[in-house]
């Protein structure tokens, strides 16, 4: 499961164009008690749950399906944030297909744009299924 939380990153890291690449960590490196930073952007990444299935016969291969979420948060204005979404779709939509994965999909996105402070929030979360990891 942390190996395809892994694997988002380096998706993203890897293949990011924009001029400016926001910091990109998992959730249990960046969520502490403390000031927030609002000078910078930044994508959390975690995974939520695996669903294990097996098939073939007497189960012995197995189709893991792992959901990540991906965090994406800024701090400018709702043009640079969506800049920053269609970036990291562009990502996911570019490497449906990988060399540790099987297939890669997008399965839910939400916008959680909080007015106050120009705060911008938008939750991607994302399936991978993998067999016999």
């Amino acid at each position: 499961m942390y190996q395809s939380a892994e694997t988002a990153k380096n998706l993203i890291i890897d293949n990011w164009t924009l001029s400016s690449q926001p910091d990109i960590t998992f959730v249990w490196d960046e969520k502490s008690t403390g000031f927030m930073d609002d000078r910078r952007d930044f994508i959390l990444i975690s995974p939520t749950n695996e669903d294990p299935q097996y098939f073939g016969l007497y189960g012995q291969d197995f189709l893991h399906i792992i959901f990540v979420k991906i965090e994406i948060h800024s701090f400018q204005n709702l043009q640079h944030h969506e800049n920053l979404t269609d970036e990291v779709f562009r990502i996911i939509k570019a490497n449906i297909r990988g060399d540790s994965y099987v297939d890669l999909m997008l399965t839910q996105s939400n916008h959680e744009n909080d007015l106050y402070r120009n705060i911008y929030r938008h939750t991607i979360v994302m399936k991978y299924r993998k067999l016999n990891p």
